[in-house]
């Protein structure tokens, strides 16, 4: 049995604005997190104030680097596996980020970091199917 294809026109529908959510939001923590000092980084309970100074601030610029990944994928959809790997680079940043909560107990919000694996997770699909179609 063949696989069902989605639409091109729908699925652009859906990597656009995902790209661009998604996007937004890891380059706001992503610069969050290379920028910021300590004390502001534990009011927001960023998961990195959990390890090395120099290290949270390498997580932040791998952030910022895969926003930069992404936005590369979705103009040129040649380049979509780019945004499939940028979007499994997200997952593991995320789920790194919820052990670390979970672990630590530091008052951070699960349903979001799992909202955020599951859009990403999705986007990731989108991108591969696109980069199946694309030449």
């Amino acid at each position: 049995m063949p696989a069902v294809r989605m639409p091109a026109l729908l699925r652009l529908a859906l990597i656009v604005p995902l790209t661009m959510l998604l996007g937004v939001f890891h380059a706001f923590v992503g610069w969050h997190k290379t920028v910021s000092s300590r004390e502001e980084l534990m009011r927001h309970t960023a998961w990195t104030v959990h390890l090395p100074e120099w290290l949270g601030k390498l997580v932040g610029v791998i952030e910022m680097a895969l926003v930069v990944a992404l936005i590369i994928a979705l103009l040129r959809p040649r380049f979509s596996r780019v945004g499939q790997l940028a979007c499994y680079g997200f997952i593991a940043l995320e789920l790194i980020s919820t052990a670390t909560h979970q672990i630590t107990q530091d008052g951070a919000s699960l349903p979001q970091n799992i909202v955020s694996i599951l859009l990403t997770a999705f986007l990731a699909w989108l991108f591969a199917e696109r980069g199946r179609t694309a030449i």
